[in-house]
Parts: structure tokens; sequence; C-alpha cells
């Protein structure tokens, strides 16, 4: 007996190893299929949404490795400055 269940959970656990872009290029795929004609703008639209969802990740992605680089520049710079006054307030 073939259990539709498991075996769409089988399909989406594979779909997890997958690019974002193959990821897409199934979305647009599923999108286009002629099952019904009524519904091919909320497909397209879906689609296109989920496009941009992909593009905002991956660009705030980019945007947070910057801030960690610089907040770990701004931690090793704020040691270094702490340091330089502890040297000098012992000098004194």
């Amino acid at each position: 007996m073939h259990d539709p269940i498991k075996t769409k959970i089988d399909d989406e656990v594979a779909n997890v190893s997958k690019t974002r872009r193959e990821i897409l290029q199934l979305i647009f795929e599923m999108a286009y299929k002629t099952v019904e004609s009524d519904d091919i703008k909320n497909r397209i639209t879906t689609a296109r949404f989920a496009t941009l969802l992909v593009n905002l990740s991956e660009q705030a992605d980019k945007i947070t490795r910057k801030l960690v680089c610089l907040t770990w520049a701004l931690i090793f710079l704020t040691v270094g400055l702490l340091v330089v006054a502890a040297i000098q307030i012992c000098h004194r």
C-alpha cells in the first residue's frame, strides 16, 4: 500500500538538501503547471513572492555578517583603548 502522506513527507525532507535556487525553480515549475487556469495568477504571484523573500533573506544575511564583523571590531577597539588607558593611569 502506497501512503500519500509518507510520500509527501519524504519529498519535503528531500527538499531540505536543495539550494535556494533549486527550490525556487521547483516553485516556478509548480506555478506554471496547467492544472487549473483560474488559479494561475495566484500561483505566479506566490512564486514571485517566494523569489522576493529569498532575495531579502540573502541581503539580510550579508548585512548581518557585516554587522557582526563591525561589532567584533568595535569590541577589540574598545578593549585596546581600555588597555592603553589602564597603562597610562598606571604610569602616572
